[in-house]
């Protein structure tokens, strides 16, 4: 695991620090602690949203890269496009592609289930001391936010 993220919160009442600091800090030590935790598997984040989208059904290059968060798909390292993370993930034994159709194979959905786990037990780490109510408020607030700066996701 990585050092913690040392960044002094802004001087003043908490009440009064800006709302994107806060943002952003969270995002920041979110997408670091999922990272890391799925790099311990052999994963990148993309590659961990590609087999959980498969585990419904087979699907396609297309109905995939439009299942895929926009910023997943590209890292700093390692592969760039959709294709280039299914393709190591085809190499890995994870999926099969076949009639242009990508399929979880019985080690990729066992693994899956395997990294799911630790996924689950990361984000009820992120989310103690919150409750239902309190958490299901934060995502509606969240998302309230993102629609009032123009996000058109339905």
């Amino acid at each position: 695991m990585s050092d913690p993220i040392d960044r002094e919160a802004p001087s003043g009442n908490p009440t009064e620090q800006m709302l994107s600091y806060w943002i952003n800090l969270v995002d920041t030590l979110l997408t670091t602690r999922v990272n890391e935790s799925l790099a311990e598997h052999g994963l990148t984040r993309a590659q961990w949203q590609l087999m959980n989208t498969l585990t419904a059904r087979p699907q396609t290059t297309e109905e995939l890269s439009q299942s895929l968060a926009p910023a997943a798909a590209t890292t700093e390292e390692g592969p760039r496009t959709v294709e280039e993370h299914l393709d190591e993930l085809v190499e890995s034994g994870w999926l099969v592609a076949e009639g242009g159709m990508y399929t979880l194979t019985s080690t990729g959905r066992t693994s899956g289930e395997r990294v799911a786990a630790v996924v689950e037990e990361l984000r009820a780490e992120i989310t103690e001391g919150f409750d239902d109510s309190q958490y299901q408020m934060v995502v509606q607030a969240l998302k309230t936010m993102a629609r009032n700066l123009g996000w058109e996701h339905a």
